[in-house]
């Protein structure tokens, strides 16, 4: 058993290093007739806003050698109508639940993290930063949700400032640490450029030199993330120092592997 807070109260007991990382495994079951999430550690769900989001407009995926760039605009339902139709699924998944919330306010944020108060399938809250948060505003957003959480806070290291991020949360009072978000990049394909963000298995050395550099830097426990398509990956991203380590784009290429019993990660 893995403890992904062992400073919390409650703590986050996992069964598994293995965690389905936000922004690829939906908002609850979308994958439940292909992957068995009792059989990992964790679900991370899609990220939730207070308020309802719309997709973003134009091409929004673009494949290129390596991964591909997705661009999404944040789209969900808002966290009270997701909390209605997801609660329960979250009740039967068989794993812990941590839910992913993005807001730009205090408020927003303490409003989304007393609606979790009651949720008694939701073992863990992960907050997500814009990659241009300011500082300041990122610690004051962590610490309000910290301080008031029932729940694990693990805080989302945008990738580009995932250092100076990683020393303020562990000061604002962070239970762990995602090493990263998906990085930004830029592809220009029909007459546009197409903004969005960075997934595959190209991912992995920058994601694995990350999580060794901050593990000297922080002791919060790590979720290593980026890049991670095989067993071996995942050992690697353990052995730089990850306690756990998050999926993300693999189950978009061969998602039955993931908890089979001839899966690379779980033979």
């Amino acid at each position: 058993m893995i403890d992904l807070a062992p400073s919390h109260k409650t703590g986050l007991p996992l069964a598994s290093p293995l965690i389905a990382g936000g922004g690829a495994f939906g908002f609850a079951d979308e994958y439940a007739s292909l992957v068995d999430f009792s059989r990992l550690g964790a679900f991370v769900t899609n990220p939730l806003t207070l308020r309802p989001r719309t997709p973003a407009r134009g091409t929004r995926v673009v494949p290129f050698p390596g991964g591909v760039l997705v661009h999404t605009g944040l789209p969900n339902p808002g966290l009270s109508a997701a909390l209605r139709d997801y609660e329960r699924k979250w009740a039967r998944l068989g794993c812990p639940v941590i839910v992913h919330l993005a807001a730009d306010t205090v408020s927003d944020l303490i409003n989304c993290v007393e609606k979790l108060e009651r949720v008694d399938s939701v073992a863990g809250i992960e907050i997500g930063f814009r990659d241009d948060e300011p500082l300041t505003n990122a610690e004051a957003l962590l610490r309000a949700a910290a301080q008031t959480a029932r729940q694990p806070v693990i805080a989302g290291l945008p990738h580009a400032r995932a250092a100076a991020f990683a020393r303020m949360a562990e000061k604002a009072g962070a239970q762990a640490l995602t090493v990263t978000a998906p990085p930004r990049g830029t592809l220009w394909r029909e007459g546009n450029w197409v903004t969005g963000r960075l997934y595959g298995p190209t991912l992995l050395p920058r994601a694995l030199a990350l999580v060794r550099e901050l593990k000297t830097q922080t002791a919060l426990p790590i979720i290593g993330a980026g890049g991670v398509h095989s067993r071996a990956d995942m050992d690697a991203m353990l052995e730089a120092g990850a306690t756990a380590v998050q999926i993300d784009s693999v189950v978009w290429v061969e998602p039955k592997t993931l908890t089979t019993d001839e899966t690379d990660f779980n033979g």
